[in-house]
């Protein structure tokens, strides 16, 4: 029991770290994102003449969160399944 459970803390461990890797490395959304992306998303989620400078702000940290999370669960899937490879051999 306590063995599953020291694997499940490693493994929610290595997940926030991979993120926070993932997170410092992609660096501030405005640089690695378009503004006329951000200006189209702005309009989906907001409406049109709904989008001020507070809007853009939270807009790039909701889509920072989404990408980095994202690629945060491809690469910890793909590292799970490199292990449990290498493991069984």
């Amino acid at each position: 029991m306590a063995r599953v459970l020291a694997r499940s803390v490693v493994k929610v461990a290595f997940y926030i770290l991979l993120s926070l890797v993932v997170g410092r490395t992609l660096g501030n959304p405005e640089t690695w994102m378009s503004h006329e992306l951000a200006s189209q998303i702005g309009h989906i989620v907001y409406g049109p003449g709904e989008v001020g400078a507070d809007n853009f702000y939270d807009l790039y940290f909701y889509i920072s969160v989404i990408v980095v999370f994202s690629i945060t669960t491809v690469l910890y899937f793909l590292t799970m399944m490199l292990l449990r490879k290498i493991r069984s051999k």
